[in-house]
């Protein structure tokens, strides 16, 4: 939740009060402080790599017995995978 307001608050003064009511809710409806601050740390950010989003490449094919997998073997040279309908 800390990390929707962090994203949606632009502004340093607005970002400290809404983490305040923030906490103030979550207080009120029964959870404890370790909780709350567990949650309120700052995830680190995930960074895609261009060779990451190369490798998910799927390519979906109908089956022709032969060419298909002939297709297949000349995509696994490229790191793509490859489906069959």
């Amino acid at each position: 939740m800390y990390g929707v307001v962090r994203m949606v608050t632009n502004m340093i003064e607005n970002l400290k009060e809404e983490e305040k009511h923030l906490y103030k809710v979550l207080q009120s409806n029964g959870y404890d402080n370790a909780t709350i601050m567990a949650g309120s740390k700052e995830l680190p950010s995930k960074d895609h790599t261009d060779s990451e989003q190369e490798k998910s490449l799927i390519l979906t094919i109908p089956y022709i017995a032969g060419l298909s997998e002939t297709i297949q073997r000349v995509c696994r040279d490229f790191d793509i995978k490859t489906a069959f309908k």
